[in-house]
């Protein structure tokens, strides 16, 4: 069980002592505390330990939907390896480095356990960001303009508490280009 929350720890320990067999479930789920999570010790035993492993990884996602909807669990958006914001960024610098250099923050891709990359637009974003984010969808924009969004940005994800989508970044661009820049309102 994983009532030290070693679980997954004690069982890479075991491997490398030469276990022959691990007892896992997906996602952990099990009695108490829980048990070793599958995806976990399949992808440290891949990537930490350089083991080959014969799974298909990239449907684990999938699989954890089926499990969670079966026992009518929730799969934590924080859950290492399936949880959607494993590959969620939002920090400027991290957002950057992202961006940039991958594995900075991405020890495997997203496709890899089945799941998606995403940049976060709100409060913690940076200028990079933004002027990534719409050089996508072919807006090209100087720094001021950059910081001019990002400042508005910034404003409507905290009056909001939440973060924005693309579409709500493209109208607050498309609002200074018409000289409209008020904070959104939750409604």
């Amino acid at each position: 069980h994983n009532d030290f929350g070693m679980a997954t720890a004690n069982a890479l320990a075991g491997m490398q002592a030469g276990a022959k067999f691990v007892s896992t479930t997906v996602m952990g789920i099990g009695e108490r505390t829980g048990n070793t999570p599958l995806e976990e010790i399949v992808m440290a035993a891949k990537h930490l330990l350089h083991m080959d492993v014969n799974y298909r990884t990239d449907r684990f996602r999938e699989v954890a939907e089926y499990v969670a909807k079966a026992s009518a669990r929730e799969i934590p958006g924080w859950k290492p390896i399936i949880g959607t914001n494993c590959f969620a960024h939002e920090a400027g610098i991290h957002t950057d480095g992202v961006i940039k250099y991958l594995s900075n923050y991405e020890p495997y891709t997203p496709e890899e356990v089945g799941l998606t990359r995403k940049i976060v637009i709100g409060k913690h974003s940076g200028r990079h960001t933004i002027k990534q984010m719409l050089a996508l969808r072919g807006i090209e924009v100087d720094d001021g303009l950059a910081q001019k969004i990002l400042d508005q940005v910034r404003a409507n994800s905290i009056a909001l508490k939440r973060s924005l989508s693309e579409n709500e970044l493209i109208y607050i661009y498309q609002d200074f280009q018409v000289g409209d820049n008020q904070v959104m309102r939750s409604g």
